[in-house]
C-alpha cells in the first residue's frame, strides 16, 4: 500500500495518482517501520481557482460622427435649388441666372448638398430651354412645327 503525501489517503500499489486528491507523491507504507512516522515534505498546494463568473465586455457604442458646420456655400446651394424651382414658374429673368450661379458655386465649394446643387443646375438648364423655346415661339421666330413636331400636320 502507498500513502499519499498530499492528503494522507491510502492507495493501492498500482495507482500512479491518488484516488482522493489526484496527487502523484506517494510514500510506501510497507517499507517503513511500524512506529516511525514518515517525514512529511511540504508540497505546495495547487492554486485554488475561485469561480468568478466572467464579466461581459461593455457594449460597443459607436462614436458620433463629427458634423460639418453649416457654411455659406451650403446656404448658396439651397438658395440655388429653391430659386431654380421658383424661377421655373415666375420671375425667371432674375431667378434662373441666380439659380445657376448659386448652384454651381454650391456644387464646387459646398460640402453637404452636392446632390441638391446638381438638381438646381439641371432644373435651371431645363427651365432655360423651355423659356427659350417659349420666347422664340411667341415671337414667331420658330414655327408651330418646332413645338408640335414636323410630321404632325
Amino acid at each position: 500500500m502507498k500513502k499519499c503525501l498530499n492528503c494522507g489517503a491510502e492507495n493501492k500499489d498500482e495507482n500512479t495518482f491518488c484516488s482522493t486528491c489526484g496527487g502523484s507523491a506517494f510514500a510506501d507504507i510497507t517499507a517503513q517501520e511500524p512506529g516511525a512516522v514518515p517525514p512529511v515534505h511540504p508540497v505546495p498546494n495547487a492554486p485554488v481557482q475561485t469561480s468568478v463568473p466572467p464579466v461581459p465586455p461593455p457594449p460597443y457604442i459607436r462614436p458620433q460622427p463629427v458634423k460639418k458646420p453649416f457654411g455659406i456655400f451650403d446656404v448658396l446651394t439651397i438658395l440655388g435649388f429653391v430659386s431654380s424651382l421658383v424661377g421655373l414658374f415666375s420671375i425667371w429673368v432674375v431667378l434662373e441666372p441666380l439659380a445657376v450661379l448659386a448652384s454651381v458655386v454650391g456644387f464646387f465649394k459646398g460640402g453637404r448638398f452636392k446632390g441638391l446643387a446638381a438638381a438646381g443646375i439641371v432644373i435651371s438648364i431645363i427651365a432655360f430651354i423651355i423659356i427659350l423655346f417659349q420666347t422664340l415661339y411667341d415671337g414667331n421666330i420658330i414655327g408651330k412645327w418646332a413645338i408640335e413636331g414636323a410630321l404632325n400636320r
